[in-house]
């Protein structure tokens, strides 16, 4: 049965008649050379290059509709870890203004946060509102090993965010984590969750910056990509690794999965 046997959903979008006045301006909107991108794996897939475009279309409204979903709950999550960490150590849950051994890269993207509230927001619900503004990258970035402090100080050093962030609870943000780890025959540790966070992290960057899906997901900092497929699977990883009953929602409500069911495939 192919996979597409299915009616197609509501939102998917309907390529115009060829030659119309529909396809013309849709031509002219997106122009050819962005279209251009697009040629060499519509031949491949033997379908025109603007019906897979208008696919690629509605998988990145697809993405960002489910990754938003998950983007508040990574937060959430590791906002309250970090609220007991700084509780603990400065007795107070506002962790941005605590004494924790943050990088200049994140110390730079907290000023930058705070500098985006309204006189009002940093009066009143300051905390929520700072969570709010700080971006997927911030959140990324606690779990990468931590950078230089004052690099441009003589008192020049770095943060440890293994052992003064992660193992004092940040990890506890993930309370799935250990069992997801486990059943892919692997070691729990901080790594495991960066792979799957920075993963999601540039299927986000991606979809945001209209760049295309259909070839895959470029990893920063590694000299490959991965497939869409791979990376839409690393969304459900995080909602695994956040909560199994998050999961098992977005399973049943995923708009990326319809997408996937409806790619465009080669000789159909």
């Amino acid at each position: 049965m192919s996979r597409q046997s299915n009616p197609a959903p509501a939102f998917l979008s309907q390529a115009p008649h060829k030659g119309s006045p529909q396809e013309r301006a849709l031509r002219a909107c997106i122009t050819n050379e962005r279209l251009a991108s697009y040629d060499s794996e519509a031949r491949r897939r033997s379908c025109p290059a603007l019906r897979l475009y208008l696919w690629d279309h509605d998988m990145a409204s697809a993405c960002m509709g489910d990754i938003a979903i998950l983007e508040v709950a990574l937060r959430n999550h590791m906002d309250q870890q970090l609220s007991l960490i700084s509780l603990e150590q400065s007795g107070t849950e506002d962790w941005y203004m605590a004494e924790l051994r943050f990088d200049d890269r994140t110390q730079r993207q907290i000023r930058e946060a705070w500098g985006h509230l309204t006189v009002q927001q940093k009066k009143r619900h300051t905390h929520g509102h700072l969570v709010a503004a700080l971006t997927f990258g911030f959140w990324r970035n606690l779990l990468e090993n931590g950078g230089a402090i004052h690099a441009h100080w003589p008192d020049e050093g770095s943060a440890d965010y293994e052992n003064d962030l992660w193992r004092k609870g940040l990890r506890k943000s993930f309370p799935g984590g250990r069992r997801h780890a486990l059943d892919a025959n692997a070691k729990w540790t901080r790594n495991y969750a960066l792979y799957i966070v920075k993963t999601v992290h540039a299927l986000r960057n991606r979809v945001a910056h209209h760049e295309p899906l259909v070839n895959g997901i470029p990893l920063p900092g590694e000299n490959r990509r991965i497939t869409l497929a791979d990376a839409v699977h690393a969304c459900f990883d995080l909602a695994m690794i956040l909560d199994r009953d998050l999961y098992a929602w977005l399973m049943d409500n995923s708009k990326m999965k319809l997408m996937l069911e409806r790619e465009p495939q080669p000789d159909e």
